[in-house]
């Protein structure tokens, strides 16, 4: 297996492993066009962040979206690392880990000081996935809210 960026090529595998990701989640899939703009963003501009998918015999077994910021607190560039999923069928054959070391790696290689990720609440295999390979349970609460639904 190898961990690489994705290539354009790659985009109808990644987007059925996309489709896994998001069903893993119940959440519905966006439009195909708005899926094609993100990744060709990523595609478009390094600087944004990166598309990793894992990949053995020509098949794609799971990706990783790292997106590029800023913390005011440290006041340099941070990574998130938005995804990590693997499909459901490959659990628990290292390509987690793979796709995981690979993104402290692209982290190191392009000078981000940190790397930061989320996961659900109710995911305890990521959770205990995470803690085996050295996360930290940060100090911050996360909080989100859609624009849409802003309290007057």
């Amino acid at each position: 297996m190898v961990v690489r960026p994705a290539k354009h090529e790659d985009r109808a595998q990644l987007i059925e492993l996309m489709k896994g990701y998001f069903a893993f989640y119940r959440t519905p899939f966006p439009a195909s066009s708005k899926v094609e703009a993100l990744l060709g963003a990523l595609d478009g501009d390094p600087d944004r962040g990166v598309q990793l998918v894992a990949e053995a015999d020509g098949r794609l077994q799971g990706f990783a979206t790292l997106y590029a910021s800023f913390d005011t607190l440290v006041a340099d560039r941070i990574l998130v690392m938005n995804d990590l999923f693997v499909n459901p069928s490959l659990r628990n054959h290292g390509v987690g880990a793979a796709l995981f070391d690979a993104s402290l790696a692209y982290a190191t290689q392009h000078g981000y000081v940190r790397l930061d990720w989320v996961t659900a609440a109710d995911n305890h295999d990521a959770q205990r996935f995470y803690d085996r390979h050295g996360g930290q349970r940060g100090p911050w609460v996360s909080y989100s809210l859609v624009p849409a639904n802003r309290p007057s």
